[in-house]
């Protein structure tokens, strides 16, 4: 199972795959329910730092988060 397929089947169907391939899923559950993927926890974390906000009803980084597919259960 690649990480893509086991972040859709844990996130959802209906959330969307924005870029990457990797083991750390940056969620943006706003408006429209996405990810990316990222190799290390540390990219993940900067490309979440240069998010502000996805608009509309985004709270911002504060809504954001990081999950590790490889602790997933």
């Amino acid at each position: 199972m690649t990480w893509k397929n086991k972040a859709e089947r844990l996130l959802g169907s209906r959330t969307l795959h924005l870029q990457g391939d990797g083991q750390f899923a940056l969620v943006t559950p706003c408006r429209t329910r996405a990810f990316s993927l990222w190799p290390t926890r540390a990219e993940a974390e900067q490309a979440m730092n240069r998010i502000i906000s996805c608009g509309g009803d985004c709270h911002g980084i504060s809504s954001h988060y990081i999950a590790d597919l490889g602790e997933a259960a």
